[in-house]
């Protein structure tokens, strides 16, 4: 006889917000059924709650049914082609959970989805889902990108589930980051954001080797772009050792001249402009990598002028205050004079 699951019998929580995002999805029965169930699933553990989709501006009319139907689904649709990662970054901006989940519909529709939450809260942690048993193939096609995120900085394995979970505190640091479109996919290597492991020994079937392929590419494009800071300072310092030496072969060419009586015809001409172009090479690289450089300290910290535009607009803060009977203060009036 199965035994009935424990999560069915306890109350709904109303101390908690959970936001569950969703940045890639295919307008087709099994999704919008997929997601019924995992609100169903939802409305069962926590009081309040949010779903947020991000798709393509094609798929605005197939969501609005969906949308209609399962309450608290905001719907936020962007320029078809948008990058999964952008993608990404959107949903998180717009949660205003305490418990966020960036994730994956086939593998939230696998796991248990109700205990990676509660277990990134009780950890309070940035919490990836991880399956010990891996192909060794799939492996082995991760290790470039595993190397380049290490000199990034970043814990990049793209073989691992893309789910993760983060309390808010956390979740606001990975936006802050110079470059949040990696960071909340493979969090950085950061002490001020710890990271656990949800283990699972579930196997999600559209998760392959050669899945996503462009993605990936798109992935290296990106981890070579965040290391131009390190290339260029190895730009720099190189430039500068090409610059002494131009001018330290300048000096030798010029003792030379007035040390050695006879010089070997064209041997002057030939060793100078040998000397010269050292140095104008030094000088010159060094000058563009210190301007390279100084531009991206001073372009930093600005975000991708990526504005998704919201389908319907849901006030979760207002219908926690109704539903709690809590007053807010902009809604108390001013205190009489006299």
């Amino acid at each position: 006889m199965r035994e009935p699951d424990a999560n069915q019998f306890r109350k709904p929580r109303e101390d908690v917000v959970v936001s569950v995002c969703f940045s890639e999805l295919a307008a087709t029965p099994a999704t919008f059924a997929a997601l019924r169930d995992l609100a169903g699933r939802l409305d069962g553990a926590y009081r309040f709650r949010e779903i947020i989709l991000v798709v393509d501006d094609t798929q605005r009319e197939a969501f609005l049914d969906l949308v209609r139907d399962v309450p608290n689904t905001r719907l936020f649709v962007v320029r078809r082609g948008t990058e999964y990662y952008d993608r990404r970054v959107i949903a998180a901006e717009e949660a205003i959970g305490d418990l966020v989940v960036l994730g994956n519909l086939d593998e939230l529709a696998a796991l248990d989805v109700l205990a990676f939450l509660d277990f990134a809260e009780s950890e309070n942690a940035v919490t990836m889902a991880f399956r010990p048993a891996k192909q060794p193939f799939k492996r082995l096609l991760a290790w470039p990108f595993i190397g380049l995120g290490k000199l990034a900085g970043f814990n990049v394995d793209p073989a691992e589930f893309q789910s993760i979970a983060v309390p808010r505190t956390l979740l606001n640091l990975l936006l802050a980051h110079d470059e949040p479109r990696l960071a909340l996919r493979f969090p950085p290597r950061d002490p001020r954001l710890p990271r656990e492991w949800f283990r699972t020994t579930v196997n999600v079937e559209s998760r392959n080797a050669f899945t996503g392929i462009g993605r990936r590419l798109a992935l290296l494009q990106t981890l070579l772009v965040y290391l131009t800071p390190t290339m260029l300072s190895v730009v720099a310092v190189s430039s500068g050792l090409l610059t002494l030496v131009g001018l330290a072969y300048a000096a030798w060419i010029v003792g030379a001249v007035l040390l050695v009586d006879q010089l070997a015809p064209g041997w002057l001409t030939t060793n100078a402009m040998l000397a010269v172009s050292a140095v104008f090479m030094g000088f010159s690289t060094l000058g563009l990598s210190l301007g390279l450089q100084h531009l991206l300290k001073q372009q930093r910290r600005l975000k991708g002028a990526l504005v998704p535009e919201e389908v319907n607009r849901i006030d979760l803060f207002q219908q926690v205050a109704f539903d709690l009977n809590v007053v807010l203060e902009s809604d108390t009036p001013p205190p009489s004079e006299g």
